[in-house]
């Protein structure tokens, strides 16, 4: 399973937009971080903090101004996401989104998890909750029925959660706090995001908690309705 970010999804629009450049470009594409044209000559332009893409000269200045006051503009806010822009690349797997596009499933029928008096939604299958000790991720799985859960669900489960933490923002706690500031929803506490996503059976909520000494990722998953369709980017 591959998993895509805001990130992935800028550097397959760039991979077609370099084509234009061989060095130079007779009609330079637009910078996809404001949609002005870039400069012709390739080499003119600036390279991204965040993704492996160039961004014209004003974007690197203000991005590398924004950088150092801790004031990043967020991904889903570049011209070329906030335009809708070729969205159909990222079709070959689950997009990690700002955009929760299943909030009514929190609002219906709520049950406790075993040995868990906390209400859950009725469709929560299972969550995990991860910390990262410095070295790696420890991970601990909460299951929302003591029956078995069926091999296909429990494959698709494995499969989000390998492919997630095998993402580069993932790699470290400094990497993942680094990327939450540019590509996940914030709360009222500064040191919390959340992101969205879906799979064939499930929607996912990731809640990032960037704190040192505590648990810092949750994934939480819950069954789809068979109607149900699967999220996308937006």
């Amino acid at each position: 399973m591959k998993i895509n970010t805001y990130r992935t999804i800028l550097e397959q629009m760039w991979q077609k937009d370099k084509k234009c450049f061989a060095p130079d470009a007779e009609f330079p594409p637009l910078c996809l971080r404001c949609g002005k044209p870039l400069n012709r000559r390739l080499v003119v332009n600036a390279l991204s903090r965040y993704a492996d893409v160039h961004i014209c000269e004003d974007c690197g200045m203000d991005e590398a101004l924004r950088d150092a006051c801790g004031q990043v503009l967020p991904m889903w806010e570049w011209y070329a996401l906030s335009c809708g822009r070729d969205m159909n690349l990222h079709s070959d797997g689950p997009a990690l989104t700002t955009i929760c596009g299943f909030s009514h499933i929190y609002d219906g029928p709520q049950k406790p998890f075993p040995l868990n008096h906390l209400e859950h939604p009725a469709s929560e299958l299972v969550y995990s909750r991860s910390d990262y000790d410095g070295w790696r991720w420890w991970t601990t799985w909460h299951h929302g029925s003591e029956e078995p859960t069926e091999p296909e669900l429990s494959e698709e489960i494995d499969q989000f959660t390998e492919a997630l933490l095998q993402l580069p923002e993932f790699k470290t706690l400094d990497t993942m706090n680094r990327f939450c500031r540019a590509n996940a929803q914030p709360t009222s506490d500064r040191t919390e995001f959340n992101l969205y996503a879906a799979t064939e059976h499930f929607y996912i909520w990731l809640r990032m908690i960037t704190r040192a000494r505590d648990y810092n990722l949750y994934c939480h998953f819950y069954l789809k309705e068979p109607a149900d369709d699967v999220g996308q980017m937006e």
